[in-house]
């Protein structure tokens, strides 16, 4: 059986602050806000009554789609995104020009976690750095070698 990524969802407070995040580092096209309720939602959520707000970005290149979801009464729990929990995850995106992308993001007030390094196998040659998106939660940017 063929199977191949679809989409990641991030569990967001804000759905339009992060939905502009997203769009802007993508250079996506967005989908959305919809808000989602009832029976169905109520059984898949597992949270009776909510509210899920979701909304879509797709990356012009085709590959898989940011979901990005925003429960009104569901859980009050907020999570520590921070990789070094376990269960945390982050999404990986690579880019074309890592240094014009950074200047952009921070130029927007985007916190930038260290300076670029170039990593080893199995992705020798890249360079890499972590940004937090307006959740704090961690993405990943990778420019390929050929770019650099």
């Amino acid at each position: 059986m063929r199977t191949h990524l679809h989409h990641v969802g991030i569990t967001v407070s804000d759905i339009e602050t992060s939905l502009g995040f997203y769009a802007g580092l993508l250079g996506g096209e967005p989908q959305g806000p919809w808000d989602r309720s009832g029976p169905r939602i109520d059984e898949v959520t597992g949270y009776p009554g909510v509210v899920v707000r979701q909304a879509f970005v797709h990356p012009p290149d085709g590959s898989a789609v940011v979901e990005l979801l925003q429960y009104v009464g569901g859980s009050p729990v907020v999570l520590d995104p921070d990789n070094g929990h376990v269960g945390a995850a982050h999404i990986a995106l690579t880019v074309r020009d890592l240094d014009a992308v950074l200047r952009r993001l921070r130029a927007d007030g985007v916190e930038v976690l260290s300076e670029p390094i170039v990593c080893s196998a199995p992705l020798a040659g890249y360079r890499a750095v972590y940004v937090l998106d307006p959740d704090r939660i961690r993405v990943e940017l990778l420019e390929p070698p050929e770019n650099v």
